[in-house]
């Protein structure tokens, strides 16, 4: 017997075909450069995971204790309390290690929640009275307004770390590769917490709360396990001979509680960041809210309207999921980053279009599931890379700014303006959609401008900020070199 002669085993060219496509979708990654993806692709995973859980939790709760008329309060009292963490965290990185950063900061969110876990078990201060049925809501339950704080705050905080210490750690080229197999993790865990969610009548609404809590406590032991394998950037750079005194300095974070502050308002570019990140918010929280009424109305009880939530929380990370997979690395490495961040707020005019359009619950939900999963899958990597051009004080310090006052002062203002025109619901569609389409035009703006910018920094090679680093290792210079005279006098 003479086996037929084939040009390729099927196997060689099955592997082959796959390949292929894995390098049209995101370029040659290194074996390295995959194990440093999947670990960040994991590490988001459960931030992600865990805060949609929370989140889809956030809202059913706080309409049981508070009131959901309550909700545009609470979001601009959350822009008060998340301001007064900021400058917590900003101390805390002055004396935190980066590699230490998430021990510090998960360790504190899984004992508030885990301890609000127990609180909601509480037929005095939780959910239910001794009888079963839930206890009258008002806005004098503190219970309610911790927890919305808390969920508030970790959303913001804990993946702004992610992508604060993300940018630290890769470079342009591997952030086009690696940045939507990474989202696509994150998408995973989304899409995890929601369906946790969904089952909440079978599980409790206070367990699920409690689970999430002691997860939270995953995300620092997968960053030790990352560091055994990739060592921390400053060890790296003692040791290695090499390596330059720009790049040195590039990567040292300097000190100040108002320093991200200051570099986000010296620096026009970080302005831009900041304003693309923060305008989107404001539309983002409109949305949310005419869905959340529309929603509420049609769903009464606080299981239901977790499972609505739910619904909506699978829906909008199942687009991000495939569109990461399938999209993002293609995408920005095929069309560039200012095309890429162009088309999102191109994609928010056409959409609220068709919400003023034919304003109605599954119209809103739609339009919410489209906006969130492209934001998540398209708008945000492409944002993120917007800091490869910058310096690491800028990364950990002004983004920190960014993502947390700025989200938190763009969701306040997104408040007032649904808190403006909430009733009739009929004034919230049509002043709300309004609002958003105007936001979204001045995005395209912005978006194109700063595009250009980024364009511009990625040729020369210049990394925004680095003049201020180099001011000050001017003056630390002068002051040794008085310091030496000093000496030499004496």
């Amino acid at each position: 017997w003479r086996a037929l002669p084939h040009p390729l085993p099927l196997p060689t060219r099955s592997m082959g075909c796959l390949n292929s496509i894995v390098t049209m979708l995101y370029g040659e990654l290194s074996p390295t450069e995959l194990l440093q993806a999947s670990f960040f692709s994991l590490l988001l995973c459960f931030i992600v995971g865990i805060y949609w859980m929370m989140r889809s939790l956030k809202d059913s709760i706080f309409a049981t204790i508070v009131g959901l008329e309550y909700q545009p309060m609470a979001k601009m009292l959350s822009l008060v309390v998340v301001t007064l963490l900021l400058f917590c965290y900003n101390k805390i990185v002055d004396c935190v290690p980066r590699h230490h950063l998430f021990a510090v900061i998960c360790g504190s969110y899984s004992a508030v929640f885990v301890l609000t876990a127990v609180l909601l078990m509480s037929t005095t201060f939780g959910l239910n009275g001794p009888d079963g049925q839930p206890l009258p809501a008002s806005p004098d339950r503190l219970l309610g307004w911790i927890h919305y704080f808390a969920i508030e705050s970790y959303g913001s905080l804990v993946v702004s770390l992610f992508w604060q210490y993300l940018n630290s750690q890769v470079n342009l080229k591997a952030a086009k590769a690696q940045y939507g197999l990474i989202t696509a993790g994150g998408q995973v865990g989304a899409i995890t917490g929601c369906t946790l969610v969904v089952g909440s009548k079978r599980f409790g609404v206070p367990q699920l709360y409690a689970f999430g809590g002691m997860l939270t406590l995953v995300s620092p032991l997968i960053v030790a396990v990352y560091l055994r394998y990739f060592p921390p950037v400053e060890q790296v750079a003692d040791t290695e001979a090499g390596r330059s005194g720009g790049d040195s300095a590039a990567k040292r974070v300097q000190p100040g509680l108002f320093e991200g502050l200051r570099l986000l308002i010296r620096h026009p570019y970080v302005l831009g960041i900041f304003g693309v990140s923060a305008l989107f918010e404001i539309i983002a929280t409109i949305l949310d809210y005419q869905m959340k009424v529309l929603g509420k109305a049609a769903y009464s009880s606080t299981a239901d309207f977790a499972a609505f939530m739910g619904l909506f929380g699978q829906a909008a990370n199942t687009v991000s999921l495939v569109f990461s997979v399938v999209g993002t690395s293609f995408v920005i490495r095929t069309v560039g980053l200012r095309p890429t961040l162009m088309a999102f707020p191109m994609m928010l005019v056409v959409v609220v279009s068709v919400i003023y359009s034919a304003p109605s619950m599954w119209t809103v939900f739609g339009g919410m599931v489209a906006i969130k999963g492209l934001s998540y899958a398209l708008n945000n990597p492409s944002k993120e890379m917007l800091y490869m051009v910058t310096t690491d004080s800028i990364k950990f310090k002004a983004k920190s700014w960014i993502d947390v006052f700025g989200g938190r002062a763009s969701k306040a203002i997104g408040s007032v303006v649904t808190n403006t025109f909430k009733k009739p619901v009929t004034n919230l569609m049509f002043y709300g959609s309004l609002v958003s389409i105007g936001i979204a035009f001045s995005l395209i703006l912005i978006t194109s401008v700063l595009g250009r910018a980024f364009e511009r920094f990625s040729a020369s090679g210049e990394l925004v900020g680095m003049e201020d680093v180099s001011h000050d290792e001017e003056e630390l210079k002068g002051l040794s070199i008085y310091s030496d005279d000093d000496d030499d006098d004496d």
